[in-house]
């Protein structure tokens, strides 16, 4: 069976008068990661938000599989979000907020075992989430919103806390959920880790998507040489947008 696709076209937002997404237009297939990376302020949070329904486009589409996705109930069927500021309530136990993610999504429990064992989440459950450092309370919420386990994947800035360690664990875990089918949509804050885990890349300024696609893509979109990091790329195809360097 071909993979599912999320198909966006034409993601229009205006706020206080002014356009916070212009026009966004890309598409993340079954088992691809698609890295999403922009200045601050470049709508990267925004257009997450509007993906999952926690905001309301002003125009445009949000489909998958072909099917346009117009009810928030829709949407939560097809979407696992993890926000950029996703915690576990600070009272509650590591493994008291494990055991409520698993029973709302109805997990089974040999996969909560996986992901916990998988993202070293194992070891905290009896703490509690209060007392954790940021990569622990990172790692338990990226396992939370793992559980859910739905077809597509949208997850803002979940790497930046980690160690080189925890890193390599982590994007061997994401990589694992793609390869299983889903598709990822993850705002990175590094550029040397969306050259690590994404299939394409999209680059996103003053709300407008700048440039979309493989590593040797926006290359050669950049002029750019064919071994030149992500950095060097993002930085020349900002040069002509205004924007500040990519963050």
């Amino acid at each position: 069976m071909a993979a599912l696709t999320l198909a966006v076209e034409g993601l229009s937002l205006r706020r206080n008068g002014r356009l916070v997404l212009d026009g966004v237009t890309f598409e993340a297939a079954g088992g691809e990661v698609v890295a999403l990376i922009g200045p601050n302020g470049a709508g990267k949070t925004t257009l997450l938000e509007c993906l999952t329904g926690l905001q309301r486009a002003d125009r445009g589409t949000v489909a998958f599989g072909g099917a346009a996705l117009t009810s928030l109930a829709g949407r939560s069927a097809v979407f696992a979000y993890m926000p950029d500021d996703a915690e576990a309530p600070a009272e509650l136990t590591v493994r008291e907020w494990m055991a409520f993610a698993a029973r709302v999504h109805r997990t089974p429990a040999a996969k909560v075992r996986q992901l916990s064992e998988r993202l070293r989440v194992a070891p905290l459950l009896g703490a509690r989430a209060g007392d954790l450092s940021r990569g622990e309370r990172r790692r338990v919420a990226l396992c939370t919103t793992l559980c859910a386990e739905r077809p597509v994947v949208v997850l803002d800035e979940p790497l930046g806390v980690f160690d080189p360690r925890q890193l390599r664990d982590v994007l061997a875990v994401l990589q694992g959920v793609a390869a299983a089918g889903a598709a990822l949509v993850v705002s990175v804050h590094q550029m040397s880790d969306a050259e690590k885990i994404a299939d394409r890349v999209m680059l996103l300024a003053a709300g407008r998507v700048v440039a979309f696609g493989s590593l040797p893509q926006l290359r050669a979109q950049a002029s750019a040489a064919p071994d030149a990091p992500l950095e060097a790329v993002f930085l020349a195809l900002l040069g002509g947008t205004g924007a500040d360097a990519p963050a």
